[in-house]
């Protein structure tokens, strides 16, 4: 039989196309894996029985093995799973589904694990309203079948809040049962679930609500809430509080943070900030959201662009927090591209335009030319900005800096790392469609970095109202480069 191709690609396989095995009424499902479920869902996709057929597919718990790692041995007359977790059980489950023609298998081994312990696929329900029920189920699932483990949710007003916050709740919310579907199956299929509710920019949803004019930054934009009012976190705790009261068990919650845009705009931020410092001012207000969670044993995961931007920051953050470094551009190590975060925004050496050619991707130079600004990076770039980051950007510098440099960086303070990629971010197409190229080559490179910098993961987000089908491509390139 000709050999499937299967995603995300494993580490070790040997496999036969001249020698298959028939899985069919003869066989059954010997279960030792001591594992609640675990049998029934081989019984189920197999179409086979939990009973003394013949011949069987064998599940044993091996205690040597990762928690995700599966040893998958396909020969006549036996099919045998090792793993030592669910996780590793349900790998090979969906290798098997990679690799059957009907209830034909190849007869030889797959050992597989992954290289990344978190990898996963935002889904920006508030902002994507295409996505629904169905179109979530079909993520979910296409997710679990790749060997993804998280999922990344933030709901915003599509979030059925309840009593005094039901206000907030859109139109186009999703209902509790259908919610309630989403969260069973995916965890089911053994996706972690990691809420994303913003505590203090991005909350339009939130602030155009007269209630809530007291807790505005400022009232023009109406998306950031004022750090230096006590009610700011309240507000924020008790739609978290929602989230999680019906999610369930989370380990981790994201509580964004990213793009302040109006940090110090009201005059007790603006005299705060005057004296502590814009960082300061953000840390305190990020602080309250990080310690609430904290006391419930969760782990808070905030955006790494303030951070960045004011590294001052960093001197104050509680001690909880995980950072997620987002970075949409790079799509090539070593790279032209800098987003130097505090000292130009994303920019490259204006010689890439005159003196130095060649070293570029196709992808790269239109990147460059669509959303970077020419500088020259040995003497544009700010003291200050140098001071915090230069032993990070490499050795290559004007020409090149090292992709993804932070990474390391937030690591030497202590703090746990994810990457954050994009299959559906800024502006920017490839023959009228998404830009495809450009986001496969960011996902990469992100992947690579992560890996080769020891992370703990990998979250490719995706922003805008397009059509849902397009972030399969996005579930399907962190698959392959993540595993």
């Amino acid at each position: 039989m000709r050999i499937a191709e299967v995603m995300p690609e494993p580490r070790i396989m040997d496999l036969s196309d001249e020698q298959a095995v028939l899985v069919d009424h003869d066989w059954h499902v010997a279960d030792e894996s001591g594992l609640l479920d675990v049998g029934g869902k081989f019984a189920e996709a197999l179409c086979i029985g939990v009973n003394t057929e013949p011949k069987r597919v064998a599940l044993l718990r091996d205690g040597s093995m990762a928690r995700e790692e599966y040893l998958l041995s396909i020969a006549p007359g036996q099919v045998e799973v090792r793993a030592a977790h669910r996780p590793g059980f349900m790998h090979a489950l969906a290798t098997i589904d990679h690799l059957r023609d009907g209830a034909l298998l190849p007869v030889g081994t797959v050992h597989d694990w992954p290289r990344l312990p978190v990898r996963g696929l935002q889904l920006m329900v508030e902002s994507i309203r295409q996505l629904r029920e169905d179109s979530i189920l079909a993520l979910v699932r296409s997710a679990a079948r790749h060997k993804l483990n998280a999922l990344l949710i933030e709901f915003g007003d599509r979030f059925p809040f309840e009593g005094e916050h039901e206000m907030v709740a859109s139109q186009s919310a999703l209902t509790r049962p259908q919610l309630r579907h989403i969260v069973d199956e995916a965890r089911d299929l053994g996706l972690e679930i990691i809420p994303l509710v913003q505590c203090m920019g991005h909350l339009e949803y939130l602030l155009r609500h007269e209630e809530y004019a007291d807790i505005r930054e400022e009232d023009e934009v109406r998306a950031q809430l004022c750090p230096s009012n006590p009610r700011s976190l309240t507000v924020w705790a008790e739609l978290a509080e929602q989230v999680l009261d019906f999610i369930g068990p989370c380990a981790r919650v994201h509580i964004g943070g990213d793009e302040t845009r109006q940090l110090g705009h009201c005059p007790r931020c603006a005299a705060r900030a005057k004296v502590a410092g814009v960082g300061r001012l953000y840390a305190d207000h990020v602080n309250g959201a990080c310690e609430w969670l904290a006391q419930r044993e969760i782990a808070p995961i905030i955006w790494d662009d303030i951070l960045c931007a004011h590294p001052d920051t960093m001197d104050h953050l509680h001690e909880a927090a995980e950072v997620m470094y987002w970075d949409y551009w790079t799509t090539q190590d070593p790279s032209p591209l800098l987003v130097a975060r505090g000292s130009g925004s994303v920019v490259y050496d204006e010689r890439w335009d005159t003196e130095w050619t060649g070293g570029l991707s196709e992808v790269t130079r239109r990147t460059l030319e669509r959303f970077a600004r020419p500088v020259r990076l040995d003497q544009d770039l700010t003291e200050a900005y140098l001071e915090v980051y230069r032993d990070y950007l490499g050795h290559d510098l004007p020409r090149y800096v090292r992709a993804l440099p932070y990474l390391e960086y937030y690591q030497d303070r202590g703090r746990t790392v994810y990457g954050a990629p994009t299959c559906s971010g800024n502006h920017s197409f490839w023959h009228t469609l998404p830009d495809l190229p450009r986001h496969g080559d960011n996902i990469k490179v992100c992947a690579d970095r992560c890996i080769e910098a020891g992370a703990a993961g990998l979250i490719t987000t995706a922003w805008y109202n397009r059509s849902p089908e397009l972030l399969h491509l996005g579930i399907v390139a962190t698959a392959q480069f993540t595993w």
